[in-house]
């Protein structure tokens, strides 16, 4: 056997009768555009609460109750927040509807 055959010949497979997990597709309704840090334009508007300032990290999580929700971190104050639809959801109404039933 030559050593391309000898490569092949060991890719990891998985034993059979094995589960492999299915990758997550984004369904249609997901594309949504990203914000950026670096160009102004493509920023999400507003800025923080605490003290005004537009340097923010935005991130989208889905909770394991389906609701999405979003983790608002401000660069000048440290200030952290989480919203749902725009308003504020304390941090442990967040870690209590994350849990997996």
């Amino acid at each position: 056997m030559n050593a391309t055959a000898t490569a092949t010949s060991r890719t990891a497979r998985p034993a059979a009768g094995a589960v492999v997990p299915r990758q997550r597709r984004p369904r249609a309704d997901e594309h949504l555009p990203l914000g950026s840090l670096t160009q102004r334009e493509n920023r999400a508007s507003g800025g923080c609460v605490s003290c005004g300032s537009t340097r923010l990290t935005r991130l989208t999580m889905s909770l394991a109750d389906g609701a999405s929700v979003d983790f608002v971190a401000c660069h000048h104050c440290e200030h952290r927040r989480w919203e749902e639809a725009g308003v504020d959801v304390p941090v442990a109404d967040v870690l209590t509807r994350t849990a997996k039933r």
